[in-house]
């Protein structure tokens, strides 16, 4: 068809757009534009001057070169850039994204060649991360206090996380509707990959989303019914932003420096398989498409009972038998 690379980006992000999420889009345009700056430095020109046939396999492996040598945070347009490399496992990501690419190019016959039949992944990097642990969101959830507004709204925050496993993304666009009191539940909408899903609602969490959407939330009229407002005035839903600066103070007040928004998703899996929850049903209230990631919650899990580690505890509504007797007196 003899097509250039800056019509060939674009005709894979309208195809991202009808069907991705803004977050999945922005993502896709931000990693396959480094691989698309390195060709124009390579080749010193602009995109729409090279042709998208003429790429060749010994650009993909210059450019995983590239990325092994590139500094944290270089190209960034707001944040300086750090003096470390990035991570094994960022390179893998940039590398699926490009593959992702030049599949859709080759499927659609935009291109000739399938220079992805040579094209290796690095290897994933195998590194251990702590969950939370039970005297730990003691001392997280001690920062709140859950008779004001703002503490009970940054309380439910961080315990959907937590008790539910929802991503941050998730959190912020869950609405009124979306929290099932009378079958205890919570319905995520459109979560990563336009999936739907369902999720238990825990008894401590169920108590305090009541409290907060009876006694605290701020009524917003017609505007929107989402479920978090922001608390400076304007009524208007959370961001991801709001919930980064609340983490951030979490993590001044506590010490716990590792503490982000995924720690809390992690810690959920890992304490759902350490109390006796299968994988299916993991996979299912995680939102995930198959069990590559689902799986690696198994080992970690089965480490940590050996160890007799005090891992925060779920609610027993997750659990036909709850934790079989572990670190429960």
């Amino acid at each position: 068809m003899g097509i250039n690379m800056q019509q060939a980006f674009e005709l894979f992000i309208f195809d991202r757009e009808t069907y991705c999420g803004e977050n999945t889009v922005r993502n896709y345009k931000n990693t396959l534009g480094y691989f698309l700056r390195f060709l124009m430095r390579k080749y010193n020109c602009d995109l729409c001057k090279i042709d998208a046939d003429s790429i060749t396999n010994l650009d993909l492996q210059e450019y995983v070169i590239y990325l092994r040598n590139k500094t944290k945070l270089d190209d960034h347009p707001f944040k300086p850039t750090e003096d470390k490399h990035i991570t094994n496992t960022t390179i893998r990501t940039y590398s699926i994204d490009l593959r992702t690419f030049f599949n859709f190019l080759f499927r659609n016959e935009y291109i000739e060649k399938d220079l992805m039949k040579k094209f290796k992944l690095i290897k994933r990097e195998k590194k251990l991360v702590l969950p939370v642990f039970s005297d730990e969101v003691k001392t997280i959830d001690s920062c709140f206090n859950l008779r004001t507004m703002t503490g009970i709204r940054n309380y439910c925050i961080v315990h959907l996380m937590l008790d539910a496993g929802l991503r941050s993304g998730e959190v912020c666009k869950l609405h009124l509707n979306d929290i099932n009191f009378l079958q205890n539940h919570i319905i995520v909408i459109d979560g990563k990959g336009k999936k739907d899903r369902i999720v238990p609602l825990a008894k401590k969490l169920k108590k305090c989303l009541h409290e907060y959407i009876t006694l605290y939330r701020p009524y917003t009229g017609q505007e929107h019914d989402f479920l978090f407002c922001s608390v400076n005035g304007s009524l208007e839903p959370i961001s991801g932003d709001t919930i980064k600066s609340l983490f951030s103070r979490i993590k001044k007040k506590t010490g716990l420096e590792r503490l982000k928004p995924h720690l809390l998703r992690h810690t959920f899996a890992t304490s759902f398989i350490l109390g006796g929850g299968d994988m299916e049903s993991l996979r299912l209230y995680m939102g995930h498409s198959g069990y590559d990631v689902t799986q690696d919650y198994l080992h970690l899990a089965n480490t940590y009972s050996r160890m007799g580690s005090d891992i925060y505890k779920l609610d027993k509504i997750f659990f036909r038998s709850y934790y079989g007797g572990y670190g429960v007196s």
